[in-house]
């Protein structure tokens, strides 16, 4: 059957017609979409406390630790202890076995004896004018050689035994009985009961503005007890700093509490806290999360945001150093303003925004 061309063309204007309706009528729909409002946490700025807190990471130490060893070699005869056990200060820890030591010592007093008695003889000969003055320091040389052979033999056997050098626990016994060891080597390892420590490495900047703090106070968290604070001292501070991180080691000593189980090993935060001394405050500092500012170059800058359009606009700020989790902001913001937080880095000015609600 054969088709009209008045009507073919008639079917070819009506498919035209019809697409570019149905294009028309996507983009009217483009243009009428409703623009993207990206939901973000917002904070309204309020004064920074003169408080200042800082933090560091930091792992649990005894306050009382060491590394026992003999100072002579030998043949370990026995070993009075186990991991974990208690012991009190002066308990026995290990001995040598001792033979060899007692034969020397027994060699010594009695070569002591002899230097004494010559000695002694060649003092009453000399009274006598019956013997040289050169003999008679010969023989005192001779007897006190033999007093210092016999007062090393005397401390080598009093060095086969280890005892302990406080009260505490025994951390660490890598020997056994029946083992020969050499002097030096580590025979166990004990902690004193009681205070702990533990250390940080605090930046030169923190430690050159210390004097400007006052009230200083510094608590001890650990990870596995995250809700108990301790409390805690100052101990000591290295005064040259590690070449690598440009950091000085502070140590803190704390008391562990008695409804915890503290053990050297475990990781801990220490907050440190302080009053700024207000003729140090200077300008207003207001705090802001560090999620809040964003980093563009050597610039920084964070998206304030107008309460009545909602619309975010950039603003540049200045930001004191500081460790922490939020940063102090010396210039570019006021009180009141309202800045992004979480999402920050998403926005662009003229984005217009809402709040985010967990």
């Amino acid at each position: 059957m054969r088709v009209p061309a008045s009507q073919v063309v008639r079917v070819i204007t009506l498919c035209i017609a019809t697409v570019t309706t149905t294009s028309c009528s996507d983009n009217n729909t483009d243009l009428t979409r409703e623009p993207v409002i990206r939901p973000v946490k917002l904070i309204t700025l309020l004064p920074t406390s003169d408080v200042e807190k800082t933090s560091y990471p930091a792992v649990v130490n005894a306050a009382q630790f060491s590394e026992l060893s003999f100072q002579v070699a030998g043949l370990i005869e026995k070993i009075a202890v186990v991991e974990a056990q208690q012991v009190n200060k002066g308990d026995l820890i290990a001995r040598l076995d001792q033979r060899d030591f007692q034969s020397q010592l027994d060699s010594a007093r009695s070569q002591f004896q002899n230097a004494d008695d010559e000695y002694q003889r060649a003092i009453r000969l000399s009274e006598e004018d019956a013997i040289a003055n050169s003999v008679l320091e010969q023989r005192r040389s001779n007897r006190d050689v033999a007093r210092a052979q016999l007062d090393s033999a005397e401390k080598a056997l009093q060095d086969t035994l280890i005892n302990a050098p406080f009260s505490g626990a025994v951390v660490q016994v890598p020997v056994r009985e029946r083992q020969n060891v050499p002097a030096g080597q580590l025979v166990a390892a004990i902690m004193g009961h009681g205070a702990l420590e533990v250390t940080i490495d605090v930046p030169a900047r923190v430690i050159a503005e210390s004097q400007q703090m006052e009230d200083n106070s510094t608590f001890v968290i650990l990870s596995a007890a995250p809700d108990n604070r301790i409390e805690a001292t100052f101990k000591e501070a290295n005064l040259l700093a590690d070449t690598a991180s440009q950091t000085y080691g502070v140590t803190f000593m704390f008391e562990p509490p008695a409804n915890l189980v503290i053990l050297p090993g475990m990781n801990a935060t220490v907050e440190s806290s302080g009053t700024r001394r207000r003729e140090k405050m200077g300008a207003e500092r207001i705090s802001v999360p560090l999620s809040a500012i964003v980093t563009n170059g050597s610039g920084k800058y964070v998206w304030v945001v107008d309460q009545d359009s909602m619309v975010v606009s950039k603003r540049v700020v200045t930001v004191a150093d500081g460790i922490g989790e939020t940063a102090v902001v010396t210039e570019g913001l006021t009180i009141g303003d309202t800045i992004a937080t979480a999402g920050a880095s998403f926005l662009a000015d003229g984005m217009q925004v809402r709040p985010w609600v967990e």
